[in-house]
């Protein structure tokens, strides 16, 4: 390589680094910490039940723009989210009911639940600290993904991170699983469950 083609790969070189540092925007990931929580709240002809999800994983990445804080925040800030649950941390309290919930989920062949974002659509500034997003994502249960938009509540903690909470209506059938009965088809559950979520980013 002759003088002047090092000289241009050098300056070359020195624009990208130099570009780089004075990007006007910087992405920052944030990941999911042990204090989350999950509940999947069912219900059944003759009674109610309930689910905790005992291990979530994932991450949020935001870029946020050179001297912007939460206060500014925007839709278009939140690039990817996604997170984890294994099936087999699904917990009901109860043995009998965690392995046919298990067997429901297809467990061997797809042991992981997933949530990942498709677009972060519209963020509305509440009046307490925080806002709420609409956001489009994919979940992906037993094998079937579903698409659906939903609400958000994202309050920034004083630790830098912030905490999601939000509620969310789901049914078995989405997921190709066909509510489960009991007792020769007298006890039959619900197609219809929600879950709730508090997920603590930092």
């Amino acid at each position: 390589m002759n003088t002047s083609a090092r000289y241009r790969f050098s300056l070359t070189g020195l624009l990208i680094i130099v570009t780089g540092l004075l990007s006007p925007s910087m992405a920052q990931t944030f990941t999911v910490s042990d204090a989350s929580s999950m509940t999947i709240f069912g219900s059944a002809n003759v009674t109610d039940w309930e689910a905790e999800v005992t291990s979530i994983t994932g991450h949020i990445t935001v870029t946020i723009p050179e001297n912007a804080d939460w206060s500014d925040a925007q839709a278009s800030w939140f690039d990817e989210v996604d997170i984890r649950i294994p099936v087999g941390d699904i917990d009901a309290d109860s043995r009998r009911m965690n392995r046919n919930m298990h067997d429901y989920l297809k467990e061997d062949d797809y042991p992981e639940i997933t949530y990942r974002l498709v677009q972060a659509k519209e963020l509305v500034v509440l009046d307490n600290p925080g806002f709420k997003l609409t956001v489009l994502g994919t979940v992906s249960a037993a094998g079937e993904s579903v698409e659906l938009e939903h609400d958000v509540v994202i309050t920034p903690n004083q630790n830098g991170g912030f905490t999601v909470t939000g509620s969310q209506d789901l049914k078995m059938t989405d997921f190709g699983i066909d509510p489960p009965t009991a007792v020769l088809g007298s006890i039959r559950s619900r197609d219809e469950m929600t879950i709730e979520f508090e997920l603590v980013l930092e």
